[in-house]
């Protein structure tokens, strides 16, 4: 505001300037004090939103544990709608697909599991996601298409990270030789941690053989 030479002059200065610009400048803090107070409204309500989330999810999982199957596919699918693209969303939907397999809904656990492998989210979920639609797939009868979603999953250090349903894969399409060695690589994994390896080795012992006994 520039000089003025008398008081009366700055007071009727100030007087235009508030009738100009007054308005505009209320308006103005109204909207800052408005928008940190919805901030904080929100803020709170995202804390809220996801507390309310975790106790759900929590709850799912004790129904899982409980065998309380209906129970749990209800709650499970509320977290779906409720909690869409949150972790807890995505954890469900992993747990509701497993279930959906066991009752022999293939059909709604590729529902739930494809858009999970087809996500740009964490690498471990799609990566899990995948190898379990490959599951379903080669259950299915459809080798090739379960090939297809084994190779969308990262290999670790250049090793193939799921080798037993590599060659169940491979042998579904005909590749017993390539099956073998990936037999093979799960009996070692399976020794290295302590897993029981009857039923890999079994699978190789069924390979036609076209190479080297394998040695338990």
């Amino acid at each position: 505001m520039e000089h003025y030479a008398s008081e009366q002059e700055q007071v009727e200065a100030v007087k235009r300037w508030w009738k100009e610009n007054g308005k505009a400048l209320i308006f103005g803090l109204v909207v800052g004090i408005g928008g940190l107070a919805g901030y904080r409204y929100w803020d709170n309500l995202e804390t809220s939103r996801a507390e309310n989330a975790s106790i759900t999810y929590e709850r799912f999982l004790a129904m899982v544990e409980a065998g309380r199957s209906e129970d749990a596919i209800k709650t499970g699918e509320t977290i779906l709608d409720a909690y869409a693209g949150s972790a807890y969303a995505r954890l469900a939907a992993l747990l509701l697909a497993k279930m959906a397999v066991e009752g022999g809904d293939y059909a709604r656990a590729k529902a739930l599991l494809t858009p999970l492998a087809e996500s740009a989210g964490e690498s471990e979920l799609r990566a899990i996601a995948n190898m379990r639609l490959a599951r379903i797939l080669l259950a299915e009868g459809d080798a090739e298409a379960a090939a297809a979603r084994l190779d969308a999953v990262p290999r670790i250090d250049d090793e193939e990270p799921y080798p037993e349903l590599r060659g169940d894969v491979l042998v579904a399409r005909g590749k017993e030789d390539e099956a073998r060695s990936y037999y093979r690589e799960a009996l070692a994994r399976a020794a290295e941690i302590g897993l029981e390896r009857g039923a890999i080795q079994l699978k190789l012992d069924n390979l036609a053989a076209t190479g080297p006994a394998d040695e338990s």
